[in-house]
């Protein structure tokens, strides 16, 4: 997070867009800021809770183009956005202008699941997001983000081969300008229900940036411990697209002391240049990686290959009352391996959603 943090400092400094003065011809009009957010959870999950900041807009005006930082941050309740919007900051910008382009910082997300509030780990940190129909051309108008995450629930087991949860936030957005709002919406923290307009507005957006970016093609193989998985995605629209990771979908051996378990369930996969990171337990939610950007005309194959799993330490427990605590631990070695033969779903779920079926071979 502080990663990201000084990656959009560094883009203001880089772009300075701190006043957009409007001329005669562009009289500045209010933009604002909105979210809305049909979340995808396990069944028990009843509270999603998404902390974010530094808020930025790319906006281009008279030849002059750059990032324009937000007054916004603060904790949204996700379930409470289901075919709602909220307004989170409203800006200045004069009509005429372009803004093609949002990012934002997730600090931090929370769930509740089965009555247990546990801490989630977003598959990437800030987002940013293209602009449908990016011309500003009202005097009221905004953008609306569809912010559509998936919560997803990583089953493992632990060193005593109890099978443990542990909680994803696949990140989904697509954005598009809209016109036609009322004076209410200018306050922030106003929520209102979506207009059947701006529903359908997304619905295009979201089947446009689905048909623009396409999961080509896809091979996963096992051999031993050993898994491999390379994707192949093509860029065939008109805009480029940031491309932070996807999911591997089925049903998976987890084996720990020598004892296996089939669990069905899901791996995430950050991406970090062309290569695929997968995300299990709780012992990569710290790790850094940037994605990478996907240009028009572009293809990019992302690959990973090495063993799906990670390690847990087992303190054993302390004896009699009075009795010093055991000076020695272990370290047990988690392997989770694709079941050759079985089918896997692929998803990539940035801008747009896609997916893709693939089978796992020998």
């Amino acid at each position: 997070m502080l990663v990201a943090v000084v990656v959009i400092a560094a883009v203001l400094v880089a772009n300075p867009l701190s006043s957009l003065a409007p001329s005669q011809k562009s009289p500045a009009g209010s933009f604002l800021v909105m979210l809305t957010d049909p979340p995808t959870v396990p069944a028990g999950t009843t509270m999603l809770n998404l902390t974010y900041s530094n808020v930025t807009l790319h906006v281009v005006n008279d030849g002059t183009s750059g990032w324009l930082a937000v007054t916004a941050s603060g904790t949204v309740d996700l379930f409470s956005l289901v075919n709602m919007s909220q307004t989170i900051a409203s800006v200045s910008i004069p009509a005429g202008s372009t803004v093609d382009e949002i990012q934002f910082t997730i600090v931090s997300v929370d769930a509740k699941v089965n009555g247990t509030v546990y801490p989630v780990t977003a598959l990437s940190n800030t987002l940013v997001i293209s602009i449908a129909n990016s011309k500003v051309g009202e005097s009221l108008s905004g953008v609306l983000v569809d912010f559509n995450p998936t919560l997803v629930m990583i089953q493992a087991l632990n060193a005593t081969g109890s099978t443990v949860n542990y909680f994803v936030l696949v990140p989904s957005a697509t954005a598009t300008i809209v016109t036609s709002l009322s004076r209410a919406q200018i306050k922030v923290g106003k929520i209102i229900a979506l207009s059947p307009d701006n529903r359908e507005k997304l619905v295009r957006v979201v089947e446009s940036f689905s048909q623009d970016l396409t999961i080509a093609n896809a091979w996963l193989s096992v051999d031993g411990n050993v898994t491999s998985l390379n994707v192949t995605l093509k860029n065939e629209g008109p805009i480029s697209f940031r491309i932070s990771g996807l999911t591997l979908h089925g049903r998976f051996n987890v084996t720990a002391m020598g004892e296996s378990k089939t669990l069905r369930g899901t791996i995430p996969f950050r991406v970090n240049g062309t290569s695929l990171v997968p995300l299990l337990g709780a012992d990569t939610a710290s790790m850094v990686t940037h994605g990478l950007t996907l240009k028009p005309g572009q293809n990019v194959t992302l690959t990973f290959s090495g063993v799906l799993g990670f390690e847990r330490i087992f303190r054993p427990p302390i004896g009699l009352p009075g009795t010093a605590e055991p000076m020695w631990i272990a370290i047990i070695p988690i392997v989770v391996s694709p079941i050759v033969g079985n089918t896997y779903t692929l998803r990539l779920m940035n801008e747009g959603f896609q997916a893709y079926n693939v089978t796992a071979t020998s």
